[in-house]
């Protein structure tokens, strides 16, 4: 949460934080050989254990395309179906409401894809309103979407409502005009307070206005505390009600959707109609029948509330986690800084090669075993391990040699097969994936012991070996970017260790490090997106001045 937004409403027990799950969708298209990226959606997920007014919402944050799809005319009605598909499993898995900004990217700024072809058009807000629009008309006809409305009517245009019951995304336009709004609220009651204090210079035993309005000196902020409308409220009246239809609201048909948003358009009912009256025919064919085990497993299975049967998917089996891929900010930041760009169909092909390499990769360095002798790391083949010593192994070459370094101790090896046939999650056994996910805990779970741990003589085996590897961290001069292995096992632990730690005076190397570097690429993004307002806020008001 902004400063000035939880300051004002914490007499609400306004959260300091909503916490949602980011999710990058991406679409490649086969063109000559080569897997190409087209597409990228970033959504936010708000789910049933999020805090109001967040509660089962989903935002649609960011989206973005180059036109090297063939045919090229199939671009609009795949990406509608795209957003029409995830929208509908959002509807399964019980979200109830779906927000878009339609507020086209600035001249010079990348959403998502870096250097896009000069020949590509950027939409205007109200192309891209529509675009939007079409592809939520096709929800309803499918009836996926009920109600269809925006911000200003929902929300903003009611009086018995305050900020506090708006939802709160990042990187939407709502959180930072709020805090320019709360600002001004803030230093006009500044002002008013201290003109009433020259007035009043003398007067013994009398209070200010400022003093009976919870510490703000407007008037309106004095009606707010007892109970009328809320000032904040009404100046977002003001400043969006020339651009409303740019803030959208879709209600999802998920189940407990309260009825009035649900919208069935007359074709679908006569539809549905002449359906039944198909299904009362056959059932009466059927009558004395006995049913075959084919009809079983068709009625068993799952169906939704129109009858629809729900394919079943469960994206929580694994959190595919990628430094790279986390935020659009930080996918962007990574083309930038690789000269991963998309202008040309050649160069996107090198950029999606390397963008699928970056993703198949993410945790290539981390828990693959390394040979004691040679230091590769055992990515296929046979391991070597030995039974006494937890992190001895070699490599089926080093394990010939008899030459090879095995140190001191007299190890007795046990051949592993290797199956996962890279560093990759993508091809792991669910059982592996569980190990895997297993030992980044007890890894974590070391460097804390560790960090904190001033003992000698510790009684963890492994607490002197990590310790070691955070001292070696700090004294390294290849480091992770220059392909030292230890280094990059050790800063994706910190790394996943900061993204959860909220101890400011934490003891783990670099944490406060990496959550201040988070922070700033957050900032980097508000600023963009400020930026997005600031100009949204210039042209319509500059629309309205004409029209006036």
């Amino acid at each position: 949460m902004r400063d000035l937004m939880k300051e004002r409403y914490a007499h609400k027990d306004y959260p300091d934080e909503f916490s949602y799950r980011c999710k990058c969708i991406v679409v490649f298209q086969n063109i000559d050989g080569v897997d190409v990226v087209l597409f990228a959606l970033y959504v936010y997920e708000h789910g049933d254990d999020c805090p109001a007014p967040n509660k089962k919402t989903v935002y649609v944050s960011y989206l973005d395309s180059v036109h090297f799809m063939k045919p090229r005319k199939m671009r609009t009605f795949i990406y509608h179906e795209i957003l029409i598909s995830y929208l509908d499993y959002a509807r399964s898995k019980g979200f109830e409401q779906a927000f878009i900004w339609a507020c086209p990217p600035l001249k010079g700024d990348d959403y998502i894809f870096y250097a896009k072809p000069e020949d590509q058009k950027t939409p205007k807000d109200v192309r891209l309103r529509q675009w939007y629009l079409d592809m939520l008309e096709e929800c309803q006809r499918r009836e996926i979407v009920g109600k269809v409305t925006n911000m200003y009517d929902q929300y903003f245009n009611d009086n018995s409502l305050d900020a506090a019951c708006v939802p709160y995304f990042e990187g939407d336009y709502f959180p930072g005009e709020a805090e320019n709004i709360i600002q001004e609220i803030n230093d006009e009651s500044k002002k008013k307070g201290s003109a009433g204090g020259k007035k009043k210079k003398g007067s013994k035993g009398k209070k200010s206005d400022s003093a009976l309005t919870n510490g703000s000196g407007s008037n309106s902020d004095k009606s707010y505390a007892d109970g009328g409308p809320d000032p904040v409220m009404q100046k977002f009246c003001e400043a969006i009600s020339g651009m409303k239809e740019s803030f959208i609201v879709a209600f999802l048909n998920c189940e407990g959707a309260k009825a009035e948003n649900l919208i069935v358009p007359k074709e679908i009912m006569e539809y549905r109609e002449s359906d039944k009256l198909l299904e009362n025919v056959k059932s009466e064919e059927s009558a004395g029948k006995k049913r075959s085990d084919s009809a079983v497993s068709d009625k068993d299975k799952l169906v939704d509330r129109f009858g629809r049967p729900i394919r079943v998917l469960d994206d929580d089996v694994e959190e595919i986690d990628s430094e790279f891929f986390n935020s659009r900010q930080c996918f962007l930041d990574l083309c930038r800084g690789n000269h991963y760009q998309f202008d040309e169909l050649r160069r996107a092909k090198h950029t999606s090669m390397m963008v699928l390499w970056h993703l198949q990769n993410r945790e290539a360095p981390k828990f693959v075993q390394q040979c004691y002798a040679c230091a590769r790391e055992i990515s296929s083949g046979i391991r070597y391990h030995c039974n006494t010593c937890p992190d001895f192994d070699l490599c089926q070459e080093c394990n010939r040699d008899p030459y090879a370094n095995r140190g001191t101790c007299n190890h007795k090896l046990e051949p592993v097969k290797v199956d996962t046939g890279s560093g990759s999650a993508s091809g792991l056994t669910e059982e592996q994936r569980k190990e895997r996910q297993r030992n980044i805990k007890l890894h974590i779970a070391l460097i804390e012991h560790a960090s904190r741990c001033t003992s000698e003589t510790c009684n963890s085996s492994n607490c002197q070996k990590m310790k070691s590897y955070l001292k070696h961290g700090q004294t390294c001069k290849i480091k992770a970017s220059g392909g030292c292995k230890i280094c990059k096992r050790i800063w994706t632990l910190l790394r996943i260790h900061a993204q959860g730690c909220k101890n400011n005076n934490c003891p783990i190397p670099q944490c406060v490090a990496i959550r201040k570097r988070i922070r700033q690429l957050q900032m980097k993004q508000r600023a963009m997106d400020d930026r997005r307002r600031q100009e949204m806020n210039r042209h319509y008001r500059q629309m309205g001045q004409m029209q006036s």
